[in-house]
């Protein structure tokens, strides 16, 4: 099984029965040639933060964090497109620059076309793609780690690049955020990609003008040489989720374990000859206790808990991290670390030791630190 905790994987392996035969799954047919760059909008351009947006139902059963009805007018649906329209005045007005889309280039996945009926059509906003290539895709297993030795698995991912480019980046490429020409392509589970996975991404940069930035995992650090391979491989490092038994803890260890991944990305860099970005995350809690068991919930002791973290991460830019972002869970309801204007009901309210700020208490603060 594979467990996401705030983006850090607890991954035990799983088994694959049956490896599918190779010539089961093709290379891309073909189509117009793809361009030398691509003509998006520059990441190091970008004011203000990333905001990590979800294709999913709202079922308020499940959920900690329930957004408020204008927001999202139908429970136990997706998001309408008006709902989408009014959600982007929202980033817009708390400073977020950019989304972070969690998409799926799997056809059989759900919520395959879901952006195509709300989101592309219906904003302006920068955005870029956070490829879900652990959770129902066509590599094997269809969830958990994968094993990029096996050739099926390179195929079947070279596949869904070039269906990312062709369906998302091509077509919306105005909006598309690059960094130097590419196309940012966001892994969310880097480390969940073992074998050989730094080679796979040479070819694939070799044949699209795409970046990929992923998350390394950096509340435990990576220190085996296979692993530092892989993360050398990538373009830069942007952690999905931090998680510990406490808030303050976390805080404490995402400062201290981003100076120490920097002076990593340094000797990359000197290895590789290639400069690397490094953006920041803010985390504002974590609590997925109606999803499922045995992963405390991990929620600030007050408002001044989340200040101290935005502080390290303001006082960090242009030193530990790049001033970009930072990246922030926005609707991921399951979860409870969103940000997304919310309820006030009896789940969310503040309690004495725990601090949640419904309404657009967590929006007050990115906007105050990181607004555009």
């Amino acid at each position: 099984m594979v467990a996401r905790v705030g983006g850090v994987l607890l991954l035990v392996l799983l088994c694959i029965r049956g490896v599918p035969a190779i010539n089961s799954v093709s290379p891309p047919a073909g189509g117009p040639p793809i361009p030398p760059l691509t003509d998006g909008v520059e990441i190091e351009g970008i004011h203000g933060w990333f905001a990590n947006i979800y294709p999913w139902k709202y079922m308020p059963n499940v959920s900690t964090v329930f957004p408020v009805r204008s927001l999202w007018t139908r429970p136990n649906d997706y998001q309408s497109p008006a709902d989408i329209v009014r959600q982007n005045a929202v980033l817009e007005e708390y400073g977020s620059g950019a989304d972070v889309l969690q998409y799926s280039a799997n056809p059989d996945a759900p919520d395959y076309n879901q952006w195509l009926r709300t989101y592309f059509t219906n904003g302006d906003r920068p955005f870029f793609v956070a490829y879900e290539h652990i959770y129902g895709t066509r590599l094997i297993p269809d969830n958990g780690a994968k094993d990029m030795n096996i050739p099926y698995n390179r195929i079947a991912f070279k596949n869904d690049i070039d269906a990312i480019y062709r369906k998302v980046i091509i077509p919306f490429q105005h909006r598309y955020v690059t960094y130097h020409g590419r196309a940012v392509i966001f892994l969310w589970a880097a480390r969940a990609m073992y074998g050989d996975f730094a080679s796979l991404l040479d070819e694939v940069r070799a044949e699209y003008p795409v970046a990929f930035i992923g998350s390394v995992g950096l509340m435990q650090l990576p220190s085996d040489a296979a692993a530092l391979k892989n993360s050398s491989a990538l373009d830069g490092f942007m952690e999905y989720g931090l998680y510990a038994p406490s808030y303050g803890t976390m805080t404490t260890t995402y400062f201290e374990n981003s100076g120490k991944w920097r002076q990593i990305i340094r000797g990359f860099e000197t290895t590789t000859g290639r400069n690397y970005l490094f953006i920041p995350t803010f985390q504002a809690a974590f609590d997925n206790s109606k999803y499922t068991e045995g992963v405390a919930p991990m929620y600030p002791v007050d408002r001044a808990e989340v200040l101290h973290h935005a502080e390290n991460i303001k006082q960090e830019f242009g030193t530990a991290y790049d001033p970009l972002g930072p990246f922030v869970v926005f609707s991921e309801l399951i979860e409870g670390a969103a940000v997304i204007q919310s309820q006030c009901i009896s789940d969310t309210l503040d309690k004495r030791d725990r601090w949640v700020g419904c309404g657009t208490g967590r929006l007050d603060i990115l906007k105050e630190y990181f607004g555009n």
